[in-house]
């Protein structure tokens, strides 16, 4: 198997654990009773840009949909103007620009702010700051533009979300940061027997990465699925060499344009969700190379596509218990919810191939950098 990807995954998962393990537990109980004593009139915003925005809408994802908090995020504020008393969550690693400048709007305008980082600074601003701490022996060939902050912080807001609304909700935080954990080291044992479709994966990525290959990869999914979705797709976006690599890569939408040809990533914990095997029907119909991730072998997603011609296989990602679909749950009165394991495997296992596939066709961080947005963008 490729030896880089197991180490890179090592190395995030590590780095995971030893952030999550440096939060401060006073902070967090703030921050769940804050939010405890605001889920009956006050309304979430959250802020963040690229992949750290996507990491806390994990956390707004479950307040929403599971407990019907109202969450916006503060791009639109022309629906929702921020009123005080609410609550405002920013995620950004630097706290700088127009992040820090939201929050700080946010702070005079009387809502309270809690503000994910990983700058320590920001302490003297604010109340309520999860200090994330970046990690001392980084390694850029295996993190590239700053991938263990966004996953840290993903995991912390999966963990947050999943443990509000328990009757002890620091504890069961506590035991959520641990499952968390101990489930992506699981998966990893179970990817090393995916060694073929893991290659597969790589060879796919690789061929796209000829600049003289118009063919375009979308990635896809639905309600938690979706964040990851895109997580995935902003970093991929990033592999270029300039005139000798670049993976044409479409962010969000677009659906419509798709060809014979392109690629379509679908993935789905339980591989049963309806929209999703209505995109590998329409992505199979049309000649588009396939590619599934799911949690089960036998799952629809899984099955039916084995008969297109240009289906590349299913990666199996551990992290869904049951083969029901969360997303379609107000179609079938399902009532358990389900901790985002898979999500959160999906995200390491992406982003550890990314730095694969990034090393074995001399793929830089300064390459990447080269393509990532203009900060007065953010």
């Amino acid at each position: 198997m490729n030896e880089f990807f197991i180490k890179t995954y090592n190395y995030l998962v590590d780095h995971i654990e030893t952030a999550m393990k440096g939060i401060d537990k006073n902070t967090v109980t703030n921050c769940l009773e804050l939010l405890n004593k605001g889920k009956t009139n006050k309304r979430v915003i959250v802020d963040g840009a690229g992949r750290s925005l996507q990491s806390v809408l994990l956390l707004t994802n479950e307040l929403d949909n599971a407990y019907g908090i109202r969450v916006n995020q503060v791009s639109n504020a022309n629906l929702r103007p921020l009123r005080s008393g609410d609550i405002f969550i920013v995620n950004s690693r630097s706290g700088s620009g127009k992040s820090y400048e939201s929050a700080m709007f946010a702070k005079k305008k009387g809502l309270d702010v809690i503000f994910i980082t990983g700058n320590e600074k920001l302490k003297d601003d604010f109340e309520n700051v999860i200090l994330v701490k970046a990690n001392s022996n980084r390694d850029v060939k295996c993190a590239p533009l700053g991938t263990e902050f966004e996953q840290a912080s993903a995991v912390f807001c999966s963990c947050v979300g999943y443990a509000y609304g328990e009757s002890e909700m620091t504890k069961a935080y506590d035991l959520y940061s641990s499952v968390a954990v101990e489930g992506m080291r699981s998966n990893l044992n179970n990817l090393k027997r995916e060694e073929k479709i893991i290659d597969n994966f790589i060879s796919l990525i690789t061929e796209l990465l000829d600049p003289q290959n118009e063919s375009v990869v979308y990635f896809k999914g639905v309600g938690s699925n979706e964040i990851i979705a895109r997580v995935i797709a902003i970093r991929y976006g990033h592999l270029n060499k300039e005139g000798k690599k670049d993976l044409n890569v479409v962010y969000e939408g677009h659906w419509k344009s798709r060809k014979k040809n392109d690629l379509a990533i679908l993935m789905s914990g339980s591989g049963e969700t309806d929209q999703i095997l209505k995109y590998a029907h329409q992505a199979g119909d049309i000649g588009m190379n396939l590619f599934t991730i799911t949690s089960f072998k036998d799952s629809s997603l899984a099955r039916r596509n084995k008969w297109y011609r240009n289906y590349a296989g299913n990666l199996i990602i551990e992290g869904r218990p049951e083969m029901l679909s969360y997303y379609n749950k107000s179609i079938h009165n399902i009532e358990e919810k389900f901790f985002p394991q898979f999500e959160l495997n999906t995200y390491v296992t992406l982003d550890a191939l990314l730095a694969a596939i990034a090393k074995e066709n001399d793929i830089t961080e300064d390459d990447m950098k080269k393509t990532h947005r203009d900060k007065e963008l953010e």
